[in-house]
């Protein structure tokens, strides 16, 4: 949990800005659309290598804090390429971005399998709720500090703003490294009958049941890269927004995820991941549509709490749905195919919305071309959730209720008043116990 709470800190600080960067450099559409693909595409890539590498280092938290901590050095340059100004290059953005995607996704199904050792699976959703309530308490947090010091720079002087802030996310996964290291490392012996290849791995996907929900997760991906990268050159370029109302809105998605990952966690431990996973399909359909009939500030606001709502229950449901599906032997192994299918639909996900976004001229009856990529991103993740949806089949013993009466349920008052109770119960035994 608290290297969670320091990465957290890191993607706040660091992570969550490469966008905002690029266009502050002057970045177009295609290459924003290409930082926001590349990176992940080749950190997926090259996942097809992990186990493999995994199997030489035999530790696998030795092979987890070696690459942390290249990842960590990855922020040096990162924070000179806004203060330096023949680093001011968008290609030299995108490299460095790529090297600091690429160290993380490649030691991201190594930590997948030694944290599914580690987690008993009874209280998995509760565990995996209550780490992400807190990573993403902290990053709501060091999202809204960063924003506030890039807000404090005067325009013509705004790059020095984001050296900083990088800088702190250097220091940021230095502790993340430390807190690694320290964390217990049960053996972990590969079955050498539980290897198979990637086209093996792809063949088999239609004929299971992690097959069809790996699918679905990866043609997900691929809807939400058409629109995901260009939100915020939506929101800085078409919008003019300042600084200090863009960190108030991508923030406002934060505290929501961050409130809504115990109330998610407990619901996947007595439904089921399958169901939350029916009724977050559901609504992150409407996500992008919320973009489109209005810019005024407060109703966007609305639109980002929805989205912090519905992809905190959408991750976590889907993250614990594989550790349910997948034996410990072959999780790392599946893990980075898993993390290569989705990586790949990123990718093409991202360059079909930038090519879009260059080929869509006019903006129709919305104020920018943009809207138009988020309806058919919303489009697209409907037709993708019909499909795939009713084929996935739970793998627990869990609470018999249907997705339609989970729905009903659980999307409409009840979120509010369940996390109001959650929040001041949780606040109130913290008082008592001091």
């Amino acid at each position: 949990m608290k290297d969670g709470a320091a990465f957290s800190v890191m993607t706040g600080f660091g992570e969550q800005y490469f966008s905002p960067l690029a266009v502050e450099l002057g970045a177009s559409n295609m290459e924003i659309g290409l930082l926001a693909s590349v990176p992940q595409f080749i950190g997926s890539i090259v996942q097809l290598y992990t186990t493999k590498l995994a199997a030489h280092f035999r530790s696998r938290r030795r092979t987890i804090t070696n690459f942390v901590l290249f990842q960590a050095l990855t922020w040096i340059p990162l924070a000179l390429t806004p203060v330096v100004g023949f680093m001011h290059s968008i290609p030299l953005l995108i490299l460095l971005v790529t090297l600091y995607f690429s160290s993380g996704l490649f030691v991201a199904p190594v930590w997948s399998s030694l944290m599914g050792d580690l987690v008993d699976e009874n209280i998995r959703g509760r565990f995996f709720g209550k780490r992400n309530m807190i990573t993403g308490a902290v990053a709501f947090a060091s999202l809204f500090t960063a924003g506030f010091i890039l807000s404090m720079f005067p325009k013509e002087n705004v790059l020095m703003g984001f050296g900083i802030i990088f800088s702190v996310a250097f220091l940021a996964r230095l502790a993340s490294w430390r807190y690694l290291k320290r964390m217990d490392d049960p053996p972990n012996i590969p079955d050498k009958t539980e290897e198979f290849s990637f086209i093996e791995y792809l063949r088999k996907l239609k004929h299971t049941n992690y097959g069809k929900f790996a699918l679905y997760v990866g043609f997900m991906n691929f809807a939400v890269s058409v629109s995901g990268p260009f939100f915020t050159v939506y929101m800085l370029r078409d919008l003019d927004l300042p600084y200090m109302e863009y960190t108030i809105l991508t923030a406002s998605a934060a505290l929501m995820s961050f409130l809504a990952m115990t109330y998610w966690g407990s619901i996947c431990d007595r439904c089921g991941n399958k169901r939350v996973l029916g009724i977050c399909g559901i609504l992150v359909v409407i996500v992008p549509l919320l973009w489109l009939p209005t810019q005024n500030f407060i109703f966007l606001i609305f639109a980002q709490i929805v989205s912090g709502f519905a992809w905190a229950g959408f991750n976590l449901s889907s993250g614990n749905f594989m550790f349910d599906n997948v034996r410990p032997m072959k999780r790392t192994r599946v893990f980075s195919y898993h993390n290569v299918l989705v990586g790949t639909a990123i990718f093409f996900g991202a360059i079909t919305g930038g090519l879009l976004a260059k080929t869509i001229s006019t903006p129709w009856i919305f104020h920018s071309n943009l809207q138009v990529i988020f309806l058919i991103s919303g489009l697209l993740r409907g037709i993708i959730s019909l499909v795939f949806l009713q084929r996935i089949e739970e793998v627990r013993d869990v609470e018999n209720m249907t997705t339609k009466d989970l729905f009903l349920k659980y999307s409409g008052t009840e979120p509010v008043v369940g996390l109001t109770y959650r929040t001041i119960t949780g606040l109130h035994k913290k008082i008592r116990r001091r």
